[in-house]
């Protein structure tokens, strides 16, 4: 029995069979006229759809029937959609209303339609209602072709939307299969959105081109970069049951907004909110009203004149903020496409997909790792190739060089001081404009580590800028806010000679204009696929759950105190989900291998064997192997060696008993660096073999490892602690299943022992060394250089007297990284010191006098 309450839908005013409703003008076409057919070629024959979404509204139309949606009436608009539908095998649209095909079908069709009468009005209603109750495909716009300067009265009669979505809910009554609403939308260009764009934005730009002479020329200059969309549909039935107790008139409305909204999504996506003129923002950060109290107390306390403390400001912020422009992306993107192919074999992307749907709603913070000054480049490129709006990317003022900082600060980098402490105001103009971005929806794009890993893993966070969003978060600019952790993986690193030459002590190179034309010999090499993975995206909102009003209140010292310690937790939390998403290839398997071998060569079977164990592990752990080292896992890794080979990081050596394998010492760095790609996947396993081998109990493991892993605190992002137990008994399980440990007892001459025994040895002989160096320093405080410096001329003699046998462990920056753990410690304490402050001096700690007790646990 029928509900008396619930209002119900009037009947359709027509349903006919199939055959009772005439082919319209308006119907789609399958065969086009020579005309139409020239126009598809020069104009539609590279529009891009994914095939993920085709393949999706084909599963729609087996189960229903399919109603197209548009924002905007257009004939040109129209074809484009015939086009792509009739390529990709779609359901082709019976009718569109306001529209007509006549002008592109075939002379003889052509021909005829000319001496038709047109439908009326009335009867076009009619036919729309008809053709979605006998289940025939339809497209609808939600608005006529112009609306802008129009009276009230035109405005609403140019909402074509809810004039026949009214018929489409009638014909819901009357049809027993779905009604799904596809909402269809598409862009053209590969730009972005920025107010005041002139030539350069109508030439590349995904705006919109109301009139049709524009569309035609916007889809002939962007022939090749123009995109489809089809988004997530709307289940009539279900919306329909939702609002079942409300009107027609309702429904259709909620309906309506419901698709406007979709499509608003869908633009969204692509165009990002709109870029403004750096001087427009300018205006809305300074406008600040905690800036300007800042700046009268500043001005007061400086005893000077307000307008300079505010031309301060201006400076401030025009040297940080970006300035997006469509000529400089297009440079940039020009100089990209000629490098590419000739630096890179490939790139695969997992993951973004996710991405996509996280932007439509909220702002999107891209965290990825750092390893080469590729990395925001191939990020960009990748947003750009998938028409995403562009991200605003925090970079370092050292990248501000000329000509390339203009390129990138036109391409939406940001420039900021590497440390600003001191410089409240600074400070304050930078929250400032982040708050503006974040409040605004910009996707941004910023390294948690600060500057490229020199080693290969991730490094230690920098929390300044994830400690600013949180802040700006926690004041309400937003709903929610999205961080995206992004693992890249090069086959081979281009900045490779340089890592190495930094590691062994050599001062960084600055980024300047000599330095890019020097590094031009990078350009004669090839290095590899590149794989970029999205890890899940992660709500801001979610996380901080009833935090986030606590952090509202800034007054507080313990909440303050409490904010930084959540800031470090979600530091380390990214880097962990950044860790966890990265690939595995080849040749990090390889180095691995190679290097955790105990000695300096090893047989070319050892190291296949061992290679193959490595890789059974990483299936274990449910990691992502890259195609490379899937081939290689079959043919047992001959191309992954003779590509190691031709770069001169493994020598292959002959004796009587057969090949033999050498990595020169003064290659080590450079294959180490590949080794640390995946060094976080072998932990465990590592520390796990290394206590057995040490004889430490079962029932002892635990908190064996979990000292070694909280030494180690400054190398790896660690596991949470109430995951350790769990995890260790996984790997011991797997060890008995693989036959290396037996009831208690370790089997040393597994190849599982010798595989995983000595990954992670050369930490453990660095920190020895840098322990032994202090231990034995006599005169304080002492220069930090000069303190690595002797740990490195001590790494070198013990080399010599074979107390540590992992040349690759005499790092500046891993001793760097015991240093610090040793200050934490409490074994020395550090002060700054020296002109500016930039010098760090080490000073005897309240501890020191226990360091030996540390020397004798990690002389194992």
């Amino acid at each position: 029995m029928a509900d008396a309450s619930v209002p119900a839908l009037r009947p359709p005013e027509v349903v006919t069979p199939r055959e009772s409703v005439p082919e319209l003008r308006s119907a789609m076409l399958e065969r086009f006229g020579l005309l139409a057919r020239l126009l598809i070629r020069l104009l539609f024959r590279h529009v891009r759809v994914r095939p993920e979404a085709v393949e999706h509204v084909r599963g729609l139309a087996q189960k229903g029937t399919i109603v197209y949606v548009m924002r905007y009436r257009s004939t040109v608009d129209y074809l484009l959609v015939n086009a792509v539908a009739l390529r990709e095998g779609l359901p082709l649209a019976r009718f569109a209303p306001g529209v007509s095909t006549v002008a592109f079908r075939p002379l003889g069709d052509l021909v005829r339609w000319l001496f038709k009468r047109r439908r009326a009005r009335a009867a076009l209603h009619a036919a729309c209602t008809g053709l979605v109750a006998q289940g025939s495909p339809v497209l609808l716009f939600m608005r006529s072709q112009s609306v802008a300067g129009r009276r009230r009265r035109a405005l609403a009669a140019a909402r074509l939307g809810p004039q026949y979505l009214r018929d489409v809910l009638r014909a819901a009554r009357a049809d027993i299969r779905p009604i799904f609403l596809v909402p269809v939308a598409i862009f053209r260009g590969k730009g972005f959105r920025r107010t005041e764009s002139r030539i350069a934005t109508l030439l590349y730009s995904v705006q919109e081109a109301p009139g049709e002479a524009k569309r035609l020329f916007n889809y002939l200059w962007n022939a090749e970069e123009t995109q489809l969309t089809l988004g997530r549909e709307v289940a009539l039935d279900s919306f329909i049951e939702e609002y079942r107790r409300e009107g027609e008139e309702r429904i259709v409305r909620r309906l309506a907004r419901a698709l406007q909204i979709f499509l608003y999504r869908e633009e969204r996506l692509v165009w990002g909110p709109t870029l403004l003129p750096r001087r427009v923002v300018r205006r809305h950060v300074l406008r600040d009203p905690e800036l300007a109290k800042l700046v009268r107390r500043m001005a007061h306390e400086r005893a000077a004149p307000r307008r300079r403390v505010w031309k301060e400001a201006r400076s401030n912020f025009d040297e940080m903020a970006a300035n997006f422009n469509g000529a400089y992306f297009g440079v940039l993107e020009a100089l990209f496409n000629r490098i590419w192919p000739r630096v890179f074999a490939g790139l695969e992307i997992v993951g973004l997909e996710k991405v996509i749907e996280c932007v439509k709603e909220h702002p999107v913070v891209l965290v990825p790792c750092h390893r080469s000054h590729f990395d925001y480049l191939i990020l960009s490129y990748i947003f750009h190739m998938n028409y995403l709006s562009p991200p605003h990317i925090a970079a370092g003022d050292n990248l501000s060089f000329w000509p390339m900082g203009p390129l990138f600060r036109g391409a939406g980098a940001f420039f900021i001081r590497r440390s600003f402490d001191n410089d409240e105001l600074y400070k304050m103009v930078f929250r400032k404009y982040l708050t503006f971005l974040i409040r605004e929806g910009y996707t941004q794009e910023f390294f948690i580590e600060g500057g490229r890993t020199r080693t290969g893993k991730i490094l230690t966070p920098k929390l300044g800028m994830l400690s600013a969003i949180v802040n700006a978060f926690t004041q309400g600019v937003r709903r929610d806010l999205y961080f995206v952790p992004i693992s890249i993986h090069y086959g081979r690193i281009p900045e490779e000679e340089a890592y190495g030459r930094e590691i062994s002590g050599e001062e960084k190179e600055p980024e300047t204009l000599g330095a890019l034309l020097r590094a031009r010999s990078v350009l004669s090499r090839r290095y590899g696929t590149v794989y970029v993975s999205f890890a899940d995206p992660i709500s801001l909102n979610g996380s901080l759950g009833p935090l986030r009003e606590r952090f509202a209140d800034t007054a507080d010292p313990a909440v303050e105190d409490e904010r930084r310690r959540y800031v470090r937790r979600l530091g380390f939390r990214l880097l962990r989900e950044v860790n966890a998403a990265a690939v595995a290839g080849a040749t990090a398997i390889s180095a691995t291998a190679l290097l955790a071998a105990p000695r300096a060569a090893c047989r070319i079977n050892e190291f296949r064997d061992v290679a193959l164990v490595l890789t059974g592990l990483l299936r274990v752990s449910r990691v992502r192997l890259t195609s490379s080292l899937e081939r290689n896992e079959g043919t047992k890794f001959r191309e992954s060696l003779a590509w190691l080979e031709a770069g001169g990081l493994v020598q292959r050596l002959k004796d009587s008993d057969g090949v033999v394998l050498h990595v020169p010492n003064d290659r080590r760095i450079n294959l180490d660096f590949y080794k640390n790609n995946t060094i976080h996947f072998f932990l465990l396993p590592s520390l796990l073999t290394r206590a057995l081998l040490a004889e430490v109990p079962l029932g002892g493991l635990n908190a064996h490892i979990a000292w070694w892993l909280d030494l180690y605190r400054w190398e790896f992002p660690l596991p949470e602690r109430d995951s350790l137990a769990h995890e260790l008994g996984r790997w011991c399980a797997y060890y008995r299943e693989q036959g290396a440990l037996v009831g208690d007892a370790l089997v040393p001459e597994h190849i599982l022992v010798r595989a995983t025994g000595g990954i992670v040895e050369n930490f453990r002989e660095a920190y020895l060394i840098a322990a032994r160096t202090v231990s034995a320093q006599v005169d304080w405080p002492i220069a930090q250089p000069a303190l690595i410096r002797g740990m490195r001329e001590q790494f070198a003699t013990a080399l010599l007297l074979g107390e540590v046998r992992k040349p690759e462990g005499n790092s500046t920056i891993t001793f760097g990284n015991a240093l610090s753990r040793l200050e934490e410690l409490g074994h020395v304490t550090s002060v700054r010191g020296g002109r500016g402050g930039r010098e760090r001096w080490v000073n005897r700690g309240p501890n020191l006098d226990r360091l030996p007790e540390l020397v004798r646990q990690l002389a194992i």
